[in-house]
């Protein structure tokens, strides 16, 4: 009877000793691009002989991205990815957790605008697609148009205008934050010229932009012309201005 009580009471007390650590982690998704997070703080030790964890193993589809406690790693493109966290003892016992990650893909900013005559305003679209692909961008997304040189300089609907003061090509930055599930951002820009014209129609006068140098004489069809011929002449000048002029002798 002695010798069945002393069995008894060695099972639990064996399986308690094999207990171990036990494998925890605080992450949190991010946008393509940026490095995730990797965090086994919350990990804790054997309960019962509090035998301190020693090593960590992070590991995607079979191969480790990280041996550290606090680390991070890039994944190249966007998606859900199952990672495993295997966290070992000085006792070397062994504990693992598998969490599935999502990186988020961010939207491709861009947008479609009218080409108009220097004093007109130039409207603007917005034309960016989604990070999932699917549109319309997720509620509570922003944009921001910076116009430069223009009326107002700058707009934060996806839909919208400005007057440029200068005629020629002028540069806009187009920014879209598109908002994740869990209040992050992942963000796109883009950069473009816009053509605004001159538009003048008039006659010419001699005395008159004789400070500015024309590198293009050009007839409705966009083929050279001399430069003074007679009818309609689409002008162009090295500091970008474009003008159409009736020419008369």
């Amino acid at each position: 009877m002695k010798q069945i009580l002393i069995l008894l009471f060695s099972i639990p007390l064996l399986l308690i000793a094999q207990n171990g650590p036990t494998a925890s982690y605080l992450i949190n998704p991010v946008c393509e691009g940026d490095p995730l997070p990797l965090n086994a703080s919350f990990s804790t030790p054997n309960p019962t002989t509090n035998s301190a964890i020693i090593s960590w193993n992070w590991q995607y589809n079979g191969s480790t991205i990280s041996s550290q406690e606090i680390g991070n790693y890039t994944f190249s493109q966007c998606g859900a990815y199952d990672v495993t966290l295997t966290v070992t003892d000085a006792d070397g016992l062994s504990d693992d957790t598998i969490f599935n990650i999502q990186i988020f893909c961010p939207p491709i900013a861009d947008f479609i605008n009218d080409v108009v005559c220097l004093g007109n305003p130039t409207s603007f679209v917005d034309v960016t697609t989604p990070g999932d692909g699917t549109p319309p961008l997720n509620s509570g997304s922003s944009w921001m148009y910076q116009f430069g040189n223009a009326n107002p300089p700058s707009a934060v609907n996806p839909t919208t205008s400005t007057t440029f003061l200068d005629a020629g090509s002028n540069e806009v930055l187009y920014i879209v934050s598109e908002i994740q599930w869990n209040g992050q951002y992942c963000v796109d820009s883009i950069v473009k010229f816009v053509q605004v014209d001159s538009c003048f129609t008039g006659i010419e006068n001699t005395n008159k932009f004789k400070e500015r140098k024309i590198i293009k004489n050009l007839d409705l069809l966009g083929k050279s012309k001399k430069i003074n011929s007679k009818n309609l002449n689409i002008i162009i000048y090295d500091d970008g201005r474009i003008e159409k002029k009736y020419i008369i002798e």
